[in-house]
């Protein structure tokens, strides 16, 4: 649970070690997420962690920053936003600085209200978007489980439910679309996104 301090802490914690172990060995991952905007996750400021991107610098590094270096060190990203200006920022930065990755894809949904982020050797989820206010104000609950038949059923559902289009970049159009509707019903998420 995130409403304390320590639980802060705890999630931080837990996405910095997630990302290390598909930096160093490359994995494909779900992400899926209503809502996305970028947040601090590792503090890299004693360049402790600069063995997985030497680029970073003394710095904090964020989601996005991880996303990036993940699907650059080889990671295939699937991952699933709501089809929202909410989610415009982190896309056109992803669609910008992955577009020409073969291991990035992305599919925009309507009503994409499920909450996870898969790789081949664990499963994240609860009721947190991927956002500054889901990391750092909102009080929110999560389970992380390495349950091979978790991890198995998650990834097929996910398969099932969301199907992503043939890549047709725009030569100079960094924000094109790759729009696709799923069948999930859900009530509108009434999260503080900022």
């Amino acid at each position: 649970m995130t409403k304390s301090l320590l639980g802060k802490r705890e999630l931080r914690e837990i996405l910095s070690s997630i990302f290390a172990g598909v930096i160093i060995v490359p994995q494909n991952l779900w992400l899926v997420t209503a809502w996305l905007t970028d947040f601090d996750v590792l503090d890299n400021r004693s360049g402790n962690w600069s063995y997985l991107n030497p680029e970073w610098g003394a710095r904090q590094v964020s989601f996005l920053d991880l996303l990036e270096t993940a699907v650059k060190s080889g990671c295939h990203l699937n991952m699933v936003v709501k089809e929202d200006i909410i989610n415009d920022a982190a896309l056109y930065r992803l669609r910008t600085n992955l577009g020409k990755e073969v291991g990035f894809r992305i599919c925009e949904s309507q009503e994409v209200h499920i909450k996870g982020f898969l790789t081949e050797s664990c499963f994240l989820k609860g009721s947190m978007n991927f956002t500054y206010s889901g990391a750092n104000k909102n009080e929110e609950m999560l389970s992380l489980t390495g349950d091979e038949h978790q991890l198995s059923s998650a990834r097929i559902e996910f398969k099932e439910f969301y199907q992503f289009k043939p890549r047709e970049i725009e030569p100079n159009n960094p924000i094109n679309n790759h729009k696709h509707v799923s069948n999930i019903e859900d009530d509108e998420d009434e999260h503080d996104f900022f």
